[in-house]
């Protein structure tokens, strides 16, 4: 499964457009995909004719609810292939909402770890601002599209971007592959040329050849709340974003990677799965009450073809805290969202055993 994210905190850069078509695409070819509309103006949920107003949950839900939702518990059916967890403008207020609580980066993280559907393809449409939904969407995810399009801004917000991206990176040890997408192209423009040469030289191998051109058949697509290839399947915005969908689908059998939530512990039978990931290390460990935190009992995790550390263990029932060991620095599990405080703010990551 893949979750790519598309994210930019530019407005009016063809993000939502981009989220409704690719799912689209992607679902005409056979592939099941979940679109979970992360922005509060909803845009990307109205674009499928939903009316936003009369919804009884949405992906709002997700972050208020104190138990924490499946993802599962707010999507609703599109067509075959393609659901859609929406969004309403009441989203808006979950920054407050979650304001210094622990954990609030991973409350999406966890929703889709409960995640009882299978599909090929998460999709997210994040909102335009590097706030707290775009980071839970990054968080989530392993791939992200950034929509760039034709204006003397367009660059501006990206190096912020990637900083983000890095630091996401080295915090949780989440590598998120970036590529940039060419969007609202100007073919007859001497400016459009110069921002495809920036965009190239910043970018160089890491942008989609496809080029998203310019044309209102997209813009009456999105206002009649249909996805492009079934408003006028042989129009330009079609076979754009057809082109996309198709290079996505070359990059399956390179991109096959372990996700954040195929992590985390598991419990198997009648034993716990411990995993963590880390392509660099020479040596990772496993600590904790089970082992009573005695350095000559600690766990060697030994390293899979998928750079996943992993060990498991029978442990009797009971709540459990533990860390891993990782080149002699002690970390918590970077997929694992639920952790304990100890004094002096010492954090373990905890898991309870039934």
């Amino acid at each position: 499964m893949r979750t790519i994210t598309i994210v930019n905190q530019k407005g009016g850069c063809g993000k939502t457009t981009t989220a409704i078509n690719l799912s689209a695409y992607l679902a005409s070819i056979d592939r099941k995909v979940l679109l979970i509309d992360l922005d509060p103006q909803a845009h990307t949920s109205i674009g499928f004719n939903i009316n936003v107003k009369e919804l009884e949950v949405s992906t709002y839900d997700i972050f208020s609810d104190a138990v924490g939702k499946s993802i599962d518990s707010v999507t609703i059916q599109i067509e075959d292939n393609l659901d859609l967890a929406p969004s309403q403008l009441i989203l808006s207020a979950v920054e407050q909402e979650l304001s210094g609580k622990i954990g609030r980066e991973n409350v999406l993280l966890k929703s889709i770890q409960r995640m009882r559907a299978n599909y090929d393809y998460i999709i997210i449409d994040c909102p335009p601002n590097l706030g707290l939904l775009t980071i839970n969407a990054l968080r989530v995810s392993n791939e992200a599209i950034i929509p760039i399009d034709m204006s003397v801004f367009a660059l501006r917000g990206v190096s912020q971007l990637m900083e983000i991206i890095s630091i996401l990176k080295i915090e949780t040890k989440h590598d998120i592959k970036t590529k940039a997408l060419l969007t609202n192209f100007n073919t007859r423009t001497k400016f459009a040329e110069e921002i495809l040469k920036n965009v190239e030289e910043n970018f160089n191998e890491n942008m989609y050849k496809t080029i998203i051109h310019r044309t209102v058949k997209l813009k009456e697509a999105a206002s009649k709340g249909i996805p492009i290839n079934k408003y006028c399947k042989n129009c330009r915005g079609a076979i754009d974003y057809r082109a996309l969908a198709d290079e996505v689908i070359l990059e399956e059998k390179s991109l096959r990677e372990v996700l954040p939530y195929e992590l985390g512990p598991k419990r198997i039978n009648n034993e716990v799965i411990f995993q963590y990931f880390d392509p660099n290390a020479a040596q990772v460990q496993l600590a904790g009450d089970f082992t009573d935190w005695e350095s000559s009992k600690n766990i060697t995790l030994n390293k899979n073809s998928n750079n996943v550390w992993e060990t498991s263990l029978r442990i009797n029932p009971g709540n459990y805290r533990y860390k891993f060991i990782v080149d002699g620095k002690w970390v918590t599990d970077p997929f694992n969202p639920e952790v304990s405080i100890e004094e002096k703010g010492i954090k373990n990551s905890k898991i309870s055993i039934d």
